[in-house]
């Protein structure tokens, strides 16, 4: 029953992170590359918006430019960088559909790293409390949470935190007669994610596989692993 709640869950997280062609009104994102900005009635003047600053979309334009509104904004004292004009909390300014060496805006701005998070898993290898054991049982499946962002550093690397909840299948090893067999169970997990590279996760987990055999020594047994983890 649990596994299949989580399943039901997972299936509704990834449904609603799919990735889109164009970028939504009312929703915020993440800029994964610095960007050159306009402030909304001045053509003049040239902005820049650091790589990990959040925005919100107010709307689109005819010519598909976004017309955007800042709220986490970062800046830099790199060299290249001194004399940039920075934009600023709270003003309006219209992000190009195109940034540049035919760099889409769509291809680099993600969905805040703040809210849902959902993606493909990996569990390399298991170890289980019931004796005190190392398996290398792993497992495959995936992954949903929610992601909190306490905050960035200067140097643009973003801490995050998230809580999550898994599903998977595992081939783990039971014994029969004089040796053993490989079976597939379904796996459950849940714990964190710790930190981030690029779409890269590393997290901690805590989780069960079940074959549908009482007569198995780890059924429904606890056990603690890493896992690496692809944000779609």
């Amino acid at each position: 029953m649990i596994y299949r709640a989580v399943i039901a869950f997972i299936f509704c997280i990834c449904s609603s992170t799919a990735l889109s062609a164009e970028l939504a009104d009312g929703k915020t994102y993440r800029l994964t590359v610095t960007a050159e900005v306009k402030k909304v009635g001045d053509t003049n003047t040239i902005y820049t918006a650091m790589k990990n600053n959040k925005f919100e979309v107010i709307s689109k334009k005819s010519n598909g430019d976004y017309i955007v509104r800042f709220d986490r904004i970062y800046t830099s004292t790199s060299a290249h960088l001194v004399n940039s004009n920075w934009v600023k909390w709270g003003e309006m300014y219209v992000l190009p559909t195109n940034l540049g060496s035919s760099v889409e805006v769509t291809k680099v701005a993600k969905e805040s790293l703040t809210g849902l998070s959902a993606g493909p898993l990996i569990v390399p290898f298991k170890y289980r409390t019931g004796n005190d054991s190392l398996a290398g049982d792993a497992t495959i499946g995936m992954y949903a949470g929610l992601t909190f962002e306490p905050g960035c550093t200067k140097s643009n690397w973003c801490f995050r935190f998230t809580p999550l909840v898994s599903a998977g299948i595992s081939q783990v090893s039971v014994a029969s007669g004089e040796g053993t067999e490989s079976k597939t169970s379904a796996t459950w997990a849940a714990g964190f994610l710790i930190t981030n590279w690029a779409d890269l996760n590393i997290g901690v987990v805590y989780g069960q596989d079940r074959i549908g055999d009482k007569e198995w020594e780890h059924e429904g047994e606890g056990w603690w692993s890493v896992m690496i983890g692809w944000e779609l």
